[in-house]
């Protein structure tokens, strides 16, 4: 087996031999899958990966052709022969000369294909055939043939790059679980064999910047641009492909010459303005970036500010500004680079000539599309952002505007009709509710079980969908779940490593259920300790369904046993939270009083919990505002045993007050009602918790041990978590258009704004504002209106202001009863079961 596996090697590595023809790709991938049923799995690997390598050739060779022979011969010189010289009756030399250069460049194209091809209709093939590759189909062929002879590494990433193109398979998502836990699978093994180079580049920039990794991340977008040049090249050379009738029968087409022609032209002029889409998407993302190309060089001209490279900086905010010359922020960046570089130094400098030409080719091409559109009726959508307006048709212009003024009254009328229905539906729950008040219980009336008790309901805590609940653990409970913490938890776990994702003055450390039970397998942790991390989350899922008589079951979307500690160095003079004012499913905009439930926001999230373990800590207080982010509404002091549960949606804002000092632990829960969301970690988890409890069974062990069974597969370090919710629900970065900063020598210092998650990062030197920031301070504005309090032990600070409006505060309580010193251990492990 091992020598023919080392002779595929040595087959797919082989370049294509000049003297022979290039085989059809239909016909390798046809060869492939009947080597599939067959079950030679040698012949499946050898013919499916030349069928891919052929299809890429293919594609190469007509970009190469059609770009060579295009340099070759080029339009615009003279007819040659003709002395430039007009021949009666026939129109002009010029015609003449245009149709010698098609001629010439059509046979350049067939002979430069014929000769690397071979004959133009072997390489045809069928729509259903490209429809195969475009969906990745021969990635799952091969990951079962890499999977079959023990290739584990390519199986791995045959199983990845389908999956990319294809996220609802269900049977590939449970492959690359499965795969996840195997021994010997590392992350780096999850690739996307179709990754394209620009965009590879893109993202791996896109990584670093996000990082501050400045430097590493110009490198990248710099190569990124160069490729998506290269990329941009190829795609349009493929659009000069033959004509689609689309619609038409081309048995009844009946167009004379130039109709043909232009018809022909402007198809090809559409799939080429098509390109700038194309080349923004990438593969599990349904929409492409936008503004992409601009993009790079917004990242580029703050990298390289960051760099204090502030040539190129100009350089990329001038290119920048070539899209989007009135871009406000973007001027105010340039005008603060050009004051520190020099005036004189800044004006020598200039936008980069090959964006230049791309963008007035691209607009020459706009406005023949444009006049295809008036003339003949041929549709055309301009992808892009930045196209000035004058482009367009001023007919046109009117007729989209008109368009868009019905659209907006519609919508308007639709708007205020279901304004009217919602509020007819509001009079009729409010007559039905005055009716349940009389013949139902109140919200949370089913019963809790055991000791458990509502302490505040969302009435006393001043909101709707929240509730107050003691006594869910025990003190032995709490301080098992801690120790498992100091143990278990990673500095910036979900945070990509930052151990002070939220505050400079904290450290952040966490552990999800997964990471847990797989330390306790290898004994790292006591596995009973990881079983109730598991266990207790449960308690409290089945608690709030049961407060909030919910008819849905919940689904767990993330778990993260989590603890924030004070950096006793860098307490003074603080005014920032431990975990600034947010919403779990939307994106929060204090400024506007909105929230936009949209990515990069957990939109499916629906419910939220947070379990508290201690209260041997100063500050970290939980509350609630209002969308202000600054008008706190209610606040809870963090006890032993203590849930605060709330709906995940825009009625609940909250954050947590600033850790001085201690540390302050806590298992943050997150729910869906949507089982399309369910946390792979946790199944994962559930399934070798299983396993660990279930009663050793002597048959199986013999079978084992005779080698009539496979053994399970050792747990391997999963690559990436399935929902990496961030604690108490922070969103991801996400760097944005650049927004500027306070005044310095009379420009504006640039700072890194945050679009989709409000908050801005930026170097020591310069001030920075951030577009949708959300900076919250610890107590409310004062109005006069009177802050309710419940005494704490902890205590109050003094300097407290007053709430907006009635705020509550919880204060912790010491619980009078001693828990059971048998209570830990029954729940630790069940009757008549055996820890393996």
């Amino acid at each position: 087996m091992e020598s023919r596996y080392a002779l595929l090697l040595c087959c797919l590595l082989l370049p294509v031999c000049a003297s022979h023809p290039l085989e059809p790709f239909d016909s390798l991938f046809d060869t492939a899958v009947e080597a599939y049923y067959k079950g030679d799995w040698l012949t499946v690997i050898l013919n499916m990966e030349k069928a891919l390598r052929n299809k890429a050739t293919v594609r190469s060779v007509k970009a190469q052709c059609r770009l060579g022979c295009a340099n070759q011969t080029a339009f615009g010189d003279r007819l040659s022969g003709s002395g430039g010289a007009s021949v009666p009756g026939a129109g002009s030399v010029e015609d003449l000369g245009f149709f010698q250069k098609i001629l010439q460049r059509a046979d350049c194209v067939n002979s430069c294909e014929a000769e690397k091809l071979g004959t133009p209709t072997v390489h045809w093939v069928t729509a259903e055939v490209e429809l195969e590759f475009k969906k990745r189909t021969p990635y799952n062929y091969l990951q079962v043939a890499y999977f079959k002879i023990n290739k584990m590494d390519k199986a791995v990433a045959a199983a990845h790059t389908f999956f990319l193109a294809n996220p609802d398979h269900m049977e590939m998502k449970q492959n690359l679980d499965y795969y996840k836990m195997m021994a010997g699978v590392e992350p780096e093994d999850f690739k996307d064999l179709e990754a394209q180079p620009h965009m590879a580049e893109f993202l791996l920039g896109k990584s670093y910047y996000s990082d501050d990794s400045f430097g590493l991340a110009a490198e990248h977008f710099e190569a990124a641009v160069g490729e998506y040049f290269t990329a941009d090249k190829e795609c349009r050379a493929l659009c000069e492909g033959s004509y689609n009738y689309d619609g038409y029968n081309y048995m009844e087409y009946s167009a004379d010459l130039f109709q043909t022609m232009t018809d022909h032209y402007m198809q090809v002029l559409n799939c080429k303005q098509h390109c700038a889409v194309e080349l923004a998407l990438t593969a599990g993302k349904d929409e492409p970036f936008e503004d992409f190309l601009a993009s790079h060089f917004n990242y580029l001209q703050f990298s390289y500010y960051n760099s204090e490279r502030y040539e190129q900086a100009i350089e990329c905010a001038r290119t920048f500004l070539l899209f989007h010359p009135g871009d406000e922020v973007m001027n105010q960046n340039l005008a603060y680079y050009s004051a520190v570089l020099g005036e004189e130094k800044a004006r020598a400098v200039a936008a980069r000539q090959v964006v230049k030409l791309h963008i007035q080719q691209s607009i020459l091409e706009k406005e023949l599309l444009y006049f295809g559109y008036e003339a003949f009726g041929i549709t055309f959508v301009d992808p892009d952002t930045w196209t000035p307006e004058d482009v367009m048709p001023k007919k046109l212009r009117d007729k989209q505007k008109a368009e868009r003024e019905t659209t907006a009254r519609i919508t308007e009328e639709i708007g205020n009709l279901m304004k009217e229905i919602e509020t007819l539906v509001e009079e009729k729950k409010k007559d039905s509710s005055d009716m349940a008040m009389i013949l139902a219980p109140q919200e949370g009336a089913a019963p809790l079980p055991g000791d458990i008790k509502v302490t505040m309901t969302a009435s006393q805590l001043n909101g709707s969908q929240r509730v107050l609940l003691d006594g869910v653990t025990s003190e032995d409970e709490c301080r098992e779940l801690q120790r498992l913490s100091n143990a278990a938890a990673v500095k910036g776990d979900g945070y990509r490593g930052r151990p002070s994702p939220h505050s400079p003055s904290e450290t952040f450390q966490g552990v999800t259920v997964l990471k847990a039970v797989k330390l306790g397998q290898e004994g790292t942790v006591p596995l009973k300790s990881a079983r109730l991390f598991f266990d207790i989350s449960e308690k409290v899922k089945k608690m709030l369904e049961s407060y909030f008589r919910l008819e849905a079951p919940l689904y767990f979307s993330y778990s993260h046993l989590v603890c924030r500690s004070a950096i006793n160095e860098k307490q003074e003079d603080r005014e920032d939270l431990s975990h600034p004012v947010h919403v779990d499913n939307c994106l929060l905009v204090s400024e506007l009083n909105e929230c936009i439930k949209e990515p990069p926001a957990y939109t499916h999230r629906d419910y939220s919990a947070i379990l508290y373990l201690n209260a041997d800590f100063e500050g970290g207080e939980f509350i609630f505002t209002e969308l202000d982010a600054k008008t706190v509404t209610a606040e809870v002091r963090p006890q032993c045993g203590r849930v605060v549960g709330f709906g995940a949606g825009r009625q609940n804002p909250h954050g947590v007050r600033a850790v001085t000092g201690g540390q302050r632990c806590a298992v943050a829960l997150w729910f869906t009602l949507d089982p399309a969301h369910e946390e792979k970690e946790r199944i994962q988890a559930q399934a070798m918790l299983n396993m660990f409890s279930t009663p050793v069974n002597a048959e199986f062990i013999k079978k084992e041990a005779d080698g009539a069974s496979e053994p399970p597969p050792t747990a391997a370090e999963p690559a990436a978590q399935a929902d990496p919710g961030k604690t108490d629900g922070a969103q991801d970065d996400a760097p944005a258009r650049q927004e500027p900063g306070a005044e310095a020598g009379g420009a504006a210092d640039p700072a890194k704004g945050r679009a989709e998650a409000p908050g801005a990062k930026v170097k020591a030197a310069p001030k920075a504002k951030a577009k949708a920031a959300h900076k919250v301070k610890p107590a409310a504005k004062k109005d006069g209106k009177q802050t309710v309090k419940t005494q704490s032990k902890q205590g109050v600070k003094k300097d407290t202001k007053p709430a907006a409006k009635k705020t509550v505060k919880v204060a912790t309580k010491k619980d009078s009863k001693k828990a059971d010193a048998n209570a830990a251990s029954a729940s630790d492990s069940q009757s008549g079961k055996e820890e393996l």
